[in-house]
């Protein structure tokens, strides 16, 4: 009878310990891991069982230009429209109006030509910088902030301009070269309309 019993003592500890480790190999099992390329900024990679898309290659330098150009027109409309909705009285009024009717066109154009040429849906964002300024800007009133608004388009202007001229000498779509040195020269009469009102100079 004792050696049954130390028999069965036996068999249920060693039952006992291979359901331990049972249990700790479950709760050790490495999950396989997931990449969020929204998080890290790194584009997601190719799936065995679906043909690469859009997304999923680095993008051309033609294609960057337009996803930044697109980014930075979307902050300066995000302003005019704001100063174009404002209740009260603003001298700068009708040349947000002037800004937002080309910057408008502008943006379509470059989304437009990323989904047709690239099958990019891409929507572009505010920067921290234009939300920055834009924060800024809608806690004035009167002629602080017609003043400030100007002064902001000239900055966001010149910024445009260093990012074209950054640009353009590597762009290899004629038409898209085209219409960057385009923007260049509106945003330059732009600036020079602005500083003028401003009575500044280049």
């Amino acid at each position: 009878t004792a050696a049954i019993t130390a028999a069965v003592a036996a068999c249920s500890a060693k039952s006992d310990s291979a359901g331990a480790k049972a249990d700790r190999t479950a709760n050790t099992t490495i999950a396989p891991a997931v990449h969020d390329s929204a998080a890290t900024g790194m584009l997601p990679e190719n799936s065995a069982s679906a043909p690469p898309t859009a997304s999923a290659v680095a993008p051309s330098v033609d294609q960057q230009f337009l996803r930044m150009m697109s980014d930075h027109h979307k902050g300066l409309i995000a302003l005019t429209h704001a100063t174009i909705e404002r209740k009260d009285r603003l001298a700068v009024k009708s040349e947000a109006e002037q800004l937002d009717t080309k910057q408008d066109a502008e943006l379509d154009q470059m989304v437009t030509m990323l989904e047709q040429q690239y099958h990019d849906a891409y929507a572009p964002k505010i920067s921290p910088d234009n939300q920055a300024m834009f924060d800024s800007l809608k806690l004035m009133t009167g002629e602080a902030y017609d003043r400030t608004f100007r002064q902001d388009v000239i900055k966001h202007h010149q910024d445009g301009i260093a990012m074209i001229d950054q640009y353009v000498p590597r762009l290899t779509d004629a038409k898209l070269k085209s219409m960057a040195e385009k923007m260049k020269a509106n945003q330059q009469r732009d600036i020079a309309m602005l500083q003028k009102k401003l009575g500044t100079r280049a």
